[in-house]
């Protein structure tokens, strides 16, 4: 395929509905993406119609995509899958959109994440499920009791061998009320407990990786740390600094070994594109969770609060070598033409693949 590579995409408005092809509608658009496509137009391009594509790009934000969009867009699906390459396919929404199911698939191929319950509330088996609970966190010490596909820590909470039968009932029960009151337009939530993974290589730090996969290749990666269990990318300051350095000069030099497991975990779920999440223990990967459509606060602002992002900036003439994965995701508008580059470059390779 030396013509350029047709590309069409889908979501809850974008190919859907008035102003469908806008770029402005595109789902989960990052900082400078549209940008980036326009300058890799000697490549690729945008075409308005399903049935002219080459490659379909299904971008939905899945915590925000109901039952009902999902049908619209595999009705749409159905009539081109055969013929069309498609990226993240709506048919494995729920692979990586249910945390339970996240787990499942991976275990089932061997590979690493935290273990897990999932609880299916009855009535007459109340005593039951708080006593199955009870017995989870006896053997890990520390839990996470959750619903299975909500983000940013909503729907969560913690508990440890400290917490009385009374509060795991108490949260147990507004855990269902919450999951009940989902169901109604994402009717696959449900309550689950996940292991806390204790990381006893990093002292008092948590560790997180995440590495953005498309086709079969890394395209970006990155490391960020704080001392809180739970954390966001925005919750970095300067005091982590120095570790955030360390951790991304490291993985920088390791990255490509750990490659094929993180294929291997990305792969598994049905999905050919995403940002895989994992912590590192014993220089091996434990995975927690593939996001279809990264685009949070590293993608629009950087890493850190805003001190560290201008410690980043103003130092980058000396950091640039160390961490160059740092400043090239940082490079949004490049970054993301040479993500679309490789999307051409994938379906030159794989031209007749349908």
């Amino acid at each position: 395929m030396t013509k350029r590579t047709k590309i069409y995409f889908i979501g809850r408005k974008q190919g859907i509905g008035h102003r469908r092809y806008r770029l402005s509608h595109l789902e989960n658009r990052r900082k400078y993406e549209p940008e980036g496509l326009k300058d890799a137009k000697d490549k690729i391009k945008q075409v308005r119609l399903i049935q002219n594509a080459d490659v379909i790009w299904v971008r939905v934000r899945p915590e925000h995509t109901n039952d009902k969009q999902r049908k619209i867009i595999e009705n749409r699906l159905k009539k081109v899958r055969k013929k069309t390459v498609i990226i993240n396919d709506i048919s494995v929404f729920d692979n990586y959109d249910c945390k339970d199911t996240t787990f499942y698939l991976w275990k089932k191929q061997g590979i690493t994440c935290p273990d897990y319950l999932t609880i299916e509330p009855k009535v007459d088996h109340a005593d039951q499920i708080v006593d199955e609970i009870s017995s989870f966190i006896r053997k890990y010490k520390k839990v996470f009791l959750r619903t299975n596909n909500e983000t940013a820590s909503l729907g969560m909470y913690t508990l440890t061998t400290s917490t009385s039968k009374e509060e795991i009932e108490n949260t147990l029960s507004l855990l269902v009320a919450r999951s009940r009151q989902h169901q109604k337009k994402r009717k696959a939530t449900r309550v689950m407990a996940v292991e806390f993974f204790e990381q006893k290589s990093s002292g008092q730090y948590t560790d997180l990786y995440r590495v953005h996969i498309v086709f079969g290749k890394i395209i970006s990666f990155y490391a960020v740390t704080s001392k809180k269990d739970i954390f966001h990318n925005i919750d970095m300051t300067n005091d982590d600094l120095e570790r955030f350095i360390m951790l991304n000069e490291n993985l920088s030099d390791k990255i490509y070994s750990l490659e094929p497991k993180l294929i291997s975990a990305v792969e598994s779920l049905g999905c050919n594109l995403g940002a895989i999440e994992f912590f590192v223990e014993n220089n091996e990967p434990v995975f927690l969770e593939l996001n279809p459509m990264w685009g949070g606060h590293a993608s629009i602002n950087g890493f850190g609060d805003s001190d560290m992002q201008s410690y980043l900036i103003n130092n980058r003439g000396v950091l640039e070598d160390r961490i160059p994965n740092i400043y090239n995701f940082m490079d949004y508008r490049l970054y993301y033409k040479k993500l679309y580059e490789h999307i051409h470059e994938f379906m030159s390779v794989n031209a007749n693949i349908k």
